[in-house]
Formats: structure tokens, C-alpha cells, sequence
């Protein structure tokens, strides 16, 4: 396994990280992940494999199953918990109150109490604010975060998906005001959505801000499962993990027509490298200088593909071959769950 800094922090984290989102209750509709979520048992499996293959880094949150996959991963990590690095995240509905959700002092110091409780822990190495909150001042939220590195609850502050302004925003409150900084970012990234490289990707690397990638194969597209015939097609049923959390990328991520073409490229290199085309996926990523890439995945299987992806090198001829076909796309919306 490859180890990194994250960020300029000295914190040393694996290059693969396990996205918890797929572990909890499969009963739940969270994210829309509907049947996608599994239960202990299979996600032990999983994490068992991670471990023994020297990842340390295991990323959740504190809505993801209501909570339950804060709880499954408090237990696996029993006895392990010094060797690992937990993150976890703030931000989404909890309830149906009108302060059961957001990044008020509030909210965040309910629910960090909550998620320590869950993950069976007295603290947790990376705290994120999971989406941009457009009704509370940063300087609340900032403080807040402060606040719990400072009581010990909270190793290093981090955030997730939103508009490259906004993280510069916060980062030069942070600085002005003395507050802690975020240490990394997260956000989708991959060969069929590239438009973090126009300012986040920049943003971070020259103020050495790690980032890290979720959607690494783009809802499961870049696996090329649903390429065929020169097109790009789901099922009329639902795109198997397209209907999942990431629904809302579907217009990225399937409809543009030029990434039916990026896909069977993907395709035509890992047959000449004699390897997966995720695999190839992931390669690209760690050519483009991405810290960490987040694998969600319920199978022991997909798992180790990713980890072998570490030693896979792209020439810069490949990169380029992979690149060509993209055309600039509006920024991703997200929008929030529902409970």
C-alpha cells in the first residue's frame, strides 16, 4: 500500500480509502441507495480485506444508513482504532427539526457527539463538512470545528463537494481569523467529469490542500458494464449503482455522447495492459496527482482490483489518448438526500 500526507498536516493516510456509504441497513432508502447498501456481515468482509491489504483510511458520515454505518465501522475498528484514520461527515437532515440539520454550533455539536458515540471512539481524525451551508455564517461553522480540535474531539477539519469559491472562502477566514483550516477536500472526479481541474484541483495543490476523489469510476461507467455497441447503455430499470448515490450524475456521466467514446477507450488500453478497465480508471487518476481515491464498493473482488490499480503506470501518450474526447460540462448540482 502507498501512504501520503494529507494535505500539509503530517498525517499519513493510504492512497485507497474505504467509502463506508455502502454499509448499513439494506432496508433504508439513504442517498437513494436503496438495495445497494449492505448489511455487517458483508461489510466486514470488506474491510477485513482492506486492512489486510494496509489501508488505513476509512471515510463515512453521520447520515449514511442514519447512522448505521457509523456503528458498523465503530465495531470493526475495536482494537484497531489507533491504527486507523476515521472520517466522518456533518451537514445533512438527522430529523424533521428545524435545527436538525445544517453547520450551526448547534447541529455540529449534536451530531460530532453522535458520530463519537456511533463510531465507539473519543475522537475522530477527520471531521468534514459535508455540502456548503448557504444559511450559516462560515465564520460559525469555522469556529465550531476550532473549537472541537481544540477540546480533542476532532483531529483535522476537512470538507466535501462544493463550488471551488466557496472552499477558497473558508480557507481565507480560516487564515484571517486564525481558525483551523480544512486539511483536504473531496469531490467527483474522474474521466468523464473533469471540471474540477478549472479551479478546485488548482486551489488545492498550490495551497497544499489534500484531494480526494469519490466517483472515481463515474457510478460504476468506467468499469465499462454498460458500454456496448458503441454506446453507453442502462437498463430501462435502473442503471444498477447509477440509481445509487449518484444518481444525480447522470447527465455527466451518461448522456454526453462523447463518453461512450472516453469509455471504449478505457476499454481498448486495459486490453492491451491486460487489466480491468476500472483499473485503468484509477491508474488515470493517480497520473493526474490525486491523493486518495475513495472506493465504495461491497465486494471483496472490486476491492483488490483497486489496490492493484496503485501499480499500474499510464504513459503520457496514454493519458492523453484517454483525455482527448472530453468536452466541458456544467458543474455538477448536488442535491440533499431525503431521510
Amino acid at each position: 500500500m502507498n501512504y501520503v500526507r494529507l494535505g500539509l498536516s503530517g498525517l499519513k493516510v493510504s492512497r485507497i480509502c474505504i467509502g463506508c456509504m455502502s454499509f448499513g441497513d439494506p432496508s433504508l432508502q439513504v442517498f437513494g441507495t436503496g438495495g445497494w447498501v449492505v448489511g455487517r456481515e458483508e461489510a466486514f468482509k470488506v474491510m477485513e480485506r482492506a486492512w489486510d491489504l494496509g489501508i488505513n483510511f476509512f471515510d463515512t458520515a453521520n447520515v449514511y444508513s442514519r447512522g448505521k454505518s457509523e456503528e458498523i465501522l465503530g465495531e470493526f475498528l475495536q482494537g484497531r482504532r489507533d491504527d486507523a484514520v476515521v472520517a466522518t461527515k456533518v451537514y445533512f437532515p438527522t430529523g424533521q427539526g428545524p435545527n436538525d440539520r445544517g453547520l450551526s454550533r448547534k447541529h455540529i455539536m449534536r451530531q460530532v457527539n453522535e458520530s463519537l458515540k456511533r463510531l465507539r471512539t473519543d475522537y475522530i481524525d477527520l471531521y468534514q463538512i459535508h455540502r456548503w451551508d448557504y444559511e450559516t455564517p462560515i465564520e460559525e461553522t469555522l469556529k465550531t470545528l476550532t473549537d472541537l480540535v481544540h477540546k480533542g474531539n476532532v483531529r483535522y477539519i476537512g470538507a466535501s463537494s462544493m463550488y471551488a469559491w466557496q472552499f477558497a472562502k473558508a480557507y481565507y477566514i480560516a487564515e484571517f481569523k486564525g481558525y483551523e483550516k480544512f486539511v483536504s477536500t473531496q469531490t467527483p472526479y474522474n474521466l468523464l467529469y473533469r471540471e474540477e481541474e478549472r479551479e478546485m484541483i488548482p486551489f488545492c495543490k498550490a495551497h497544499g490542500i489534500a484531494y480526494m476523489v469519490y466517483s472515481p469510476l463515474a457510478a460504476g461507467v468506467l468499469s465499462g458494464r454498460f458500454y456496448k455497441d458503441g454506446k453507453i447503455v442502462v437498463p430501462p430499470d435502473g442503471p444498477g449503482r447509477l440509481t445509487a448515490a449518484e444518481f444525480y450524475a447522470y447527465k455527466a456521466y451518461v448522456e454526453p455522447p462523447e463518453n461512450a467514446e472516453i469509455v471504449r477507450r478505457v476499454i481498448e488500453i486495459a486490453e492491451r495492459k491486460g487489466v480491468k478497465p476500472s483499473q485503468i480508471a484509477l491508474a488515470w487518476l493517480f497520473y493526474k496527482g490525486i491523493d486518495v481515491a475513495i472506493i465504495g464498493t461491497s465486494k471483496v473482488e472490486h476491492l483488490e482490483e483497486a489496490v492493484e490499480a496503485l501499480n499500474i503506470k499510464l504513459s503520457n501518450d496514454e493519458a492523453k489518448y484517454l483525455e482527448e474526447p472530453y468536452k466541458p460540462k456544467p458543474i455538477l448540482h448536488i442535491p440533499p438526500p431525503t431521510l
